[in-house]
C-alpha cells in the first residue's frame, strides 16, 4: 500500500524536476532570441524591432533568480542573491537601450548593448566556469 502512495510522489518530483530544466534552457533561449532581436533591431534602424528584443530581455531575465546554482557548500558565494541581482543588471541595460533608441542615440545604444552581453559572458564564466 506504502509503494503506491509513494510511486505518484515520485513521479511528480521526476516530472517537476524535468520541467525546471526545460525553463531554464527556454529562458536561457529567449535571452539569446530578444538579444538577436534587439542586434535586428539596430541594424534595420527599427525601434519596434528593438522593442520586442528590450522586451523578451526582461520577460525572461525575471526568471533568472529561479535558477538552481550549484556551488560549493564551502564557498561564500551567494547563488540565489546573485542571479536577483544578474536579472536586475540585465532589466536596466535592456530599459537603457530603449531610452537610447528612442533619443536616437546610437552609441549610447551600441555600448549598452555591448554591455549587455558582457553581462551574460561574465555569468557564465562564473555559473558555467567557462
Amino acid at each position: 500500500m506504502k509503494k503506491f502512495l509513494l510511486l505518484p510522489l515520485l513521479v511528480l518530483g521526476i516530472v517537476t524536476a524535468a520541467e525546471a530544466e526545460v525553463t531554464r534552457a527556454e529562458t536561457m533561449q529567449g535571452l539569446v532570441q530578444g538579444l538577436n532581436t534587439i542586434q535586428k533591431g539596430i541594424m534595420y534602424n527599427n525601434g519596434d524591432i528593438v522593442k520586442q528584443g528590450v522586451d523578451a530581455i526582461k520577460k525572461n531575465a525575471k526568471n533568472i533568480d529561479s535558477f538552481d546554482i550549484e556551488d560549493d557548500k564551502t564557498n561564500s558565494f551567494k547563488a540565489k542573491r546573485f542571479a536577483e541581482t544578474e536579472a536586475k543588471a540585465l532589466a536596466k541595460l535592456a530599459d537603457e537601450i530603449e531610452i537610447g533608441f528612442s533619443k536616437h542615440d546610437k552609441n549610447r545604444v551600441l555600448d549598452t548593448y555591448r554591455r549587455m552581453q558582457n553581462q551574460c559572458i561574465n555569468c557564465h564564466k562564473i555559473i558555467r566556469k567557462w
